[in-house]
């Protein structure tokens, strides 16, 4: 069993809880993934900091940067946040939102924050995504390119597919080739699982591809993807017959 080797599977939500920190370091020595991306404002990340350093297997770490759940480490302002002070998705994640000079100063800062904590752990990172895919929002894909150019990090691509609409597409076509031409994607496509199985026979010829899994112990006990179930049973199923 082994991961193809032009695939990056890569766990998001490391440091979100202990049960999705555990279910990454199962998944990361069992070869199920590759690479991660961490949570630093979440209360999971001292432990997985203390994972990262003390398991081998664990590489290829990136920051998750979470504009959309639990606090931020900075003093952003502004109408983002619910009553006690938590980012709030709803405010956060809406095409229509736009920064103005301040309001980009204040959540450029934020996310150096969240990738420098990281950093002063002395935890290796590689690369640069955000949890809900809110870096290709109109209001923030500038910031991340400078944040990723600042820390000399890849960006994940925007997902072009599942749009709903030909506008999203080309948009999401636009910022993509903006990270290639700066010589900042992680990777040359970036895709759901069922995405990739319908394109498998082509994968191999068309350059590294991004896969995303969200591993986590369901109350059973459990290894499952706590987004989608039957994603993580696909993905391990395919590796087997690998």
């Amino acid at each position: 069993m082994r991961i193809p080797d032009n695939i990056l599977a890569n766990a998001d939500d490391l440091g979100y809880d202990p049960a999705v920190n555990s279910a990454i370091c199962y998944c990361f020595e069992h070869d199920y993934i590759n690479s991660s991306s961490l949570m630093t404002n979440m209360n999971g990340f001292e432990e997985a900091a203390t994972l990262i350093h003390e398991n081998s297997a664990i590489k290829n770490i990136g920051i998750h940067v979470n504009l959309a759940e639990g606090k931020p480490l900075t003093n952003v302002t502004g109408n983002y946040f619910d009553s006690e002070g938590n980012w709030d998705v709803y405010k956060t994640n809406r095409v229509s939102n736009t920064l103005g000079t301040a309001g980009k100063i204040a959540f450029l800062k934020e996310i150096n924050a969240q990738i420098e904590k990281a950093l002063t752990e002395k935890i290796p990172i590689l690369h640069l995504d955000s949890h809900l895919h809110l870096h290709t929002l109109p209001c923030y894909y500038k910031l991340f390119l400078t944040a990723a150019k600042q820390h000399n990090l890849k960006l994940r691509l925007a997902q072009t597919y599942r749009e709903g609409s030909h506008l999203k597409y080309y948009y999401r076509k636009y910022i993509n080739s903006l990270f290639r031409k700066n010589n900042l994607a992680y990777s040359d496509r970036f895709e759901t699982i069922d995405k990739f199985f319908k394109n498998s026979n082509q994968s191999a010829t068309k350059g590294t591809v991004e896969i995303m899994l969200h591993p986590w112990y369901d109350q059973s006990g459990e290894l499952t993807d706590h987004y989608d179930p039957e994603t993580m049973k696909k993905w391990i199923t395919f590796l087997k017959k690998s």
